[in-house]
């Protein structure tokens, strides 16, 4: 019994994750072509997508994977490693950089690609993670 709410429990979960990627993609409108920035704008929503993408898969492996750590692997002594660290800046930057984006109006171009390549980072850092198996150590 308790693995059937387990599973209905990932279920909600796997949903309220598409909903929000869905509702993210609607409210960005990735393909909108601006005016004067085209390029900027749009790698920027594109990189922001892959990144949040990424998160979701990341979190869910956290939250649902199975997390099997290697002999003679030593897993971390604290909660606030670089690995946390890393992954709670992943969390924050990216948001904070996708709605403040209007705010900017001068140096927007330059806003848009210092993001794109942040969110881009990020993403690379989170497929890594997720790809060597080193979620299961946070």
């Amino acid at each position: 019994m308790g693995n059937f709410f387990h599973g209905i429990f990932q279920f909600f979960f796997l949903l309220c994750y598409v909903i929000l990627f869905v509702v993210s993609i609607i409210i960005l409108r990735p393909f909108r072509v601006h005016k004067r920035r085209k390029y900027s704008t749009m790698s920027l929503k594109i990189s922001y997508l892959l990144f949040l993408a990424a998160l979701l898969v990341f979190t869910y492996l956290l939250l649902f994977g199975v997390k099997v750590s290697q002999e003679g692997e030593p897993g971390f002594d604290t909660l606030f490693n670089v690995y946390f660290l890393v992954f709670l800046s992943s969390i924050l930057l990216p948001n904070i950089g996708i709605m403040l984006r209007r705010r900017v109006k001068k140096k927007r171009m330059e806003y848009n690609i210092a993001f794109s390549s942040v969110n881009f980072l990020y993403f690379l850092y989170l497929l890594f993670l997720i790809v060597s198996g080193q979620w299961a150590m946070l």
